[in-house]
């Protein structure tokens, strides 16, 4: 197989050991939601001491965008079919003999799993939320990927795992290797109370944040809508799911389309409050930068959150309805809510994800 590299950044010298320079990562990624890619996108930023190599689909290289600062990145496109895949991983393994393989989502963990080419004591397995998790297939293929997991989960000496639910599930499925918590970490600096401006408008601003699909569950948002009634805008900032956005801009909801981060963020920074509808989740993303803005949330209660102990969950749109209400009249609600939220993300730093990365990819025998 030839290596075709579709993309190579290399950032200044600095002070890294060379012992650290000379780790050397593939990572497998081939979702095509995007979530896997936007997780390696900050593990690559947080890890640029270490040469990388990424092996991904076209649909996951699109959504990457390889940041500059990463130090020494290489990606390799991953061909179409299942066995053309596993026979690829092989092949780069073979040709980059790296000392970690860190394989992201479901499909690229089978891939790299089924390849008898790499080693168990060099696989990194990162779920980026367990596809039996879903509640938009059907239960036979739900329990098909539990069974999978379970049967593919001592291919694996690592698993890192996105959230705490995460976590929980990983030590039952996977009871001999190790698992280790790497948190996503907010494009804002910190987590600290801070004070949101307000824009002034006629009715306060109700938002929800993300891609417009099943996973976010808007016919949940559009029932909680029409739970709290007037008296608000409400708007969707993002894109998606042509069937998702005609009828949420049927029902009076503002839906924004793709943005540049910055104007996602100055809007989202913009809203009185913010609500999180998802029936599942896995990097906790849109919360996670909500929580850093200081943004009221209001969210329902699923087991990714539950598990964070995060209180005021909302097991109903109509509940969720009265949360919303609740944050837009008191101030003291508003608060507690917020600081809830900050409290359970603490952990979520870029010197945490660092550190975490460290213990996972540190151990150069793992190729031997």
């Amino acid at each position: 197989m030839t290596l075709t590299f579709a993309r190579q950044c290399v950032a200044p010298a600095d002070s890294t050991s060379s012992a650290d320079e000379a780790i050397r990562v593939l990572h497998v990624v081939a979702s095509e939601d995007g979530s896997a890619a936007s997780a390696l996108r900050d593990y690559l930023s947080s890890t640029g001491h270490l040469e990388h190599w990424v092996l991904a689909s076209q649909g996951s290289f699109s959504a990457l965008h390889v940041p500059q600062r990463s130090g020494l990145i290489r990606v390799v496109p991953l061909p179409e079919g299942i066995r053309a895949r596993i026979r690829s991983v092989a092949e780069t393994f073979e040709k980059v003999r790296p000392h970690r393989v860190h394989a992201h989502s479901f499909d690229a963990g089978v891939y790299v799993r089924l390849s008898r080419a790499v080693p168990t004591s060099s696989i990194v397995y990162s779920p980026h939320c367990y596809r039996f998790e879903r509640r938009d297939i059907s239960v036979g293929a739900r329990a098909f990927n539990v069974f999978a997991e379970f049967v593919l989960a001592p291919r694996a000496t690592a698993v890192a795992a996105c959230n705490l639910r995460e976590l929980n599930l990983a030590a039952r499925l996977n009871r001999t290797g190790q698992i280790v918590h790497v948190p996503h970490a907010p494009s804002h600096a910190s987590l600290e109370p801070m004070d949101v401006p307000r824009v002034r408008r006629s009715e306060p601003l109700v938002a929800a944040m993300g891609n417009v699909c099943a996973q976010r569950d808007p016919d949940f948002f559009l029932r909680t809508l029409t739970a709290a009634g007037a008296g608000a805008s409400w708007v969707w900032i993002g894109d998606g799911d042509p069937r998702y956005k005609k009828r949420l801009e049927e029902a009076g909801v503002c839906v924004t389309g793709h943005l540049p981060r910055r104007n996602m963020f100055r809007l989202l920074r913009s809203a009185d409050v913010y609500v999180h509808t998802a029936a599942w989740e896995g990097s906790c993303d849109t919360l996670l930068e909500a929580a850093a803005t200081g943004v009221p949330i209001a969210a329902r209660s699923i087991p990714a959150l539950q598990a964070m102990r995060i209180t005021g969950l909302a097991t109903t749109p109509e509940t969720l309805a009265d949360t919303v209400m609740r944050l837009l009249r008191s101030p003291m609600d508003r608060k507690i809510q917020s600081e809830s939220f900050r409290r359970a993300f603490r952990g979520n730093n870029r010197a945490t994800q660092s550190e975490r990365l460290r213990e996972l990819y540190g151990n150069k025998r793992c190729r031997d």
